[in-house]
C-alpha cells in the first residue's frame, strides 16, 4: 500500500532464526513496507536465513555500543563505528540487515533511529509481527490524528492463546480515551509505531539498561519533551513470546535492577525513596510462593541501589520530572507495583 512506504518495519533479533523466519514472511507480504532487521550477533544460521531465504543486503557492524542520540534525520553511525547507509545510489532489496559482532542489547535499536529515513517507524521483535495491514492502518490513523503523539503501542497478543500481555494498560492511563488513544508510559518494542521527528529529539535507547524498563526510560523522554504516548488497544500485534533465549529469572533481575534506576534517574528523592521501598517490598512478597526468585530479586535489588550514584548525576540532556508532573503519572507507579 502506498500509505505504507512512509513505515520502515524494525526487527531486532537474537538466536531466533525460526521465530525471525515467520515475522519476516509476515511482513514482506505486506506491500510498500520497507524492512530493517538489526541482528544481535545470533550464532543459530540468522545470517544465512537472511540471504538465502529473503535475499536481504547484508550490513557487517564492528562491536562497540550503538549511538545515542539524539537523532538528526540521516544520522549514521560515524567513524570508527562506521554502518553502510541504508540509503545509497543503488537500490536495496526489500529487506535489509545490519549484523552486530557483539550482542550489545536493546541499545542496538538506537541503529535503527540512526538509520531511517521515512516519517514513522514499527518497532517489533523477532517473534512478533502485525496481525494484517489494517492494524498498522489503524496505528497510522491514530498517530496521525494527533501531531503531539510520538509513540503509538498496540495490544500484544499471542496468537495461539489470545491472552494479551498489553491488556488493561488503559487502566493505568493518565487520560485519554480509546478513540484518541490512551495515556501512558508504555512502549512495547515489540509492537509499536514511533514518529521520528520526535525520537530524534530524545537519547534513545538508555545502553546502561541493557534490557527490561528500556522502553519506559525512552517514553519517559519523550513526555518530558511534552510529547504524548498512547496506547491503540485496537491494534493487533502478534506476539508469541517465544521461549527460545528467554530466561524468566535473569529478566526478573533485570527489570528489578532498572525499575529502581529509573526512580533514581528521573524522579525527585522525596518521590524517588519511598516507591523504592514498597518496590522492595512488592518485589519480596512474591518470594514466599516461589523461592527461587530469591537470588535474581536480592540481585536486583543489590544492583539498583548501588546504582543510585551513578543514575543521580544527570547528563544535560537529562531533567527530573516535579513533584507534580510526578503525580500526574502516578498511574505508571501504580503499574510499577502492580507488575
Amino acid at each position: 500500500m502506498k500509505e505504507f512506504e512512509n513505515i520502515t518495519a524494525c526487527v531486532l533479533s537474537y538466536n531466533r532464526c525460526e521465530d525471525l523466519r515467520r515475522t519476516l514472511k509476515a511482513l514482506v507480504a505486506i506491500e510498500g513496507l520497507q524492512v530493517i532487521v538489526i541482528d544481535n550477533a545470533s550464532t543459530d544460521g540468522t545470517a544465512e536465513m537472511l540471504t538465502t531465504e529473503f535475499g536481504a543486503t547484508l550490513t557487517p557492524l564492528p562491536a562497540s555500543p550503538a549511538k545515542q542520540g539524539p537523532f538528526p534525520v540521516g544520522s549514521h553511525m560515524a567513524t570508527p563505528r562506521q554502518a553502510t547507509p541504508l540509503r545509497s545510489s543503488t537500490p536495496l532489496s526489500p529487506l535489509h540487515a545490519t549484523l552486530l559482532e557483539e550482542n550489545i542489547g536493546i541499545s542496538a535499536r538506537n541503529i535503527f533511529f540512526q538509520n531511517v529515513e521515512t516519517d514513522y517507524l514499527l518497532t517489533l521483535d523477532d517473534d512478533s509481527w502485525p496481525r494484517g495491514g489494517e492494524d498498522i492502518e489503524r496505528l497510522l490513523r491514530t498517530m496521525e490524528a494527533d501531531p503531539r503523539i510520538a509513540s503509538v503501542c498496540a495490544a500484544c497478543v499471542h496468537p495461539d492463546t489470545g491472552v494479551a500481555e498489553t491488556e488493561g494498560i488503559e487502566r493505568f492511563a493518565s487520560g485519554g480515551s480509546a478513540e484518541a488513544g490512551y495515556d501512558v508510559v508504555n512502549i512495547a518494542a515489540g509492537g509499536s509505531l514511533f514518529r521520528m521527528s520526535a525520537v530524534r529529539e530524545t537519547m534513545g535507547y538508555g545502553e546502561e539498561f541493557f534490557w527490561g524498563r528500556e522502553e519506559n526510560d525512552l517514553a519517559f523522554q519523550l513526555l518530558q519533551r511534552n510529547w504524548r504516548v498512547v496506547f491503540e488497544p485496537r491494534a493487533v500485534i502478534w506476539h508469541t513470546l517465544s521461549p527460545v533465549g528467554r530466561q524468566s529469572y535473569r529478566r526478573l533481575e533485570f527489570v528489578t535492577r532498572n525499575s529502581f534506576w529509573l526512580l533514581w534517574k528521573y524522579f525527585p528523592l522525596t518521590v524517588a525513596l519511598p516507591a523504592a521501598l514498597l518496590f522492595v517490598l512488592r518485589r519480596l512478597l512474591p518470594i514466599i510462593k516461589d523461592v527461587h526468585r530469591t537470588k535474581p530479586v536480592f540481585r536486583g535489588i543489590s544492583a539498583g541501589f548501588a546504582g543510585m550514584g551513578a543514575r543521580r548525576r544527570l547528563s544535560p540532556d537529562t531533567r527530573r520530572f516535579t513533584l507534580r508532573e510526578s503525580w500526574t503519572l502516578r498511574g505508571w507507579f501504580f503499574k510499577l507495583f502492580f507488575e
